[in-house]
């Protein structure tokens, strides 16, 4: 297969991309390297590591800083300009993916709640669900990014977790009801906290999902079951993240929406192979 075709540089108006995330990063490169996507359009990079080293990271002075040394290094090696920090100014669009933004339990939670009876009114939902989120390391990190009014900051939460009979086991039949209309509205929550921290949510793709609050096996890691790894994604997941990103990125205002992805018009024709 000939290479992808590089488009001109940021002078003429290819926006800027870095993917920030935890190891939850690794499905979206993955799709990249096996050109499940095609990014050609942006100039993409990435910068991230595994979660625990997010204990290590703070923001000050318009980026994302280490507090130490080694830390900053294990980051640096995984970027392809050997970062040390990530400052918001250099780009454009930042993606914050994964990034120890967890959904799955506060929603299953919810609708458990919800199952019990009336007794969860959409304020409390949307008080659950912002406490919920701005205890998130990732999500603060992304509000920082988005407050110093440069770059656009996309927000893809982690996954829900891999189908199994052991989850579904968690989904009573009475949750399982009332899923149809609870869960669309926590989505809902979701996407209207994440706008008030100034960023846009790239929900979980509605193709991936399984009884609602599951990730279709499809989407596992290789040998999921025998490690016992359901919470990580494969590449073809990645690809749904990066596809819907890139159409968010061709519907912003200004150049970018004219620039920035030449070719297929809509995320669903992005080119799979």
């Amino acid at each position: 297969m000939p290479p992808l075709p590089r488009l001109p540089t940021m002078a003429e108006g290819v926006p800027r991309l870095v993917i920030f995330g935890d190891s939850h990063y690794a499905c979206l490169k993955q799709a990249q390297i096996r050109r499940l996507v095609d990014l050609s359009s942006v100039e993409a990079e990435y910068w991230g590591h595994v979660g625990g080293r997010f204990r290590y990271l703070e923001f000050r002075d318009g980026a994302i800083h280490p507090t130490d040394d080694f830390t900053a290094h294990r980051f640096a090696k995984f970027n392809e300009k050997g970062r040390l920090f990530l400052p918001a100014a250099d780009f454009d669009v930042i993606l914050v993916a994964g990034a120890r933004t967890y959904l799955a339990r506060s929603f299953l939670g919810l609708l458990r709640c919800h199952a019990h009876g009336p007794f969860v009114s959409r304020g409390l939902q949307r008080r659950i669900l912002t406490d919920h989120l701005h205890g998130q390391t990732g999500f603060r990190l992304g509000r920082c990014l988005a407050a110093t009014g440069g770059p656009q900051v996309l927000l893809s939460p982690i996954a829900f977790y891999t189908e199994s009979d052991a989850g579904r086991a968690e989904m009573t039949p009475d949750m399982a009801q009332i899923a149809p209309d609870i869960v669309p509205q926590l989505w809902e929550e979701v996407a209207r906290i994440t706008e008030d921290a100034g960023m846009t949510l790239i929900p979980q793709p509605p193709d991936s999902i399984s009884d609602w609050l599951w990730t279709k096996v499809d989407h596992a890691v290789p040998d999921h079951l025998a490690k016992q790894d359901f919470e990580h994604h494969n590449a073809s997941y990645g690809a749904l993240v990066l596809a819907a990103a890139l159409a968010r990125i061709r519907a912003m205002p200004g150049p970018f929406g004219q620039l920035a992805l030449r070719g297929p018009a809509a995320a669903g024709n992005m080119p799979l192979i």
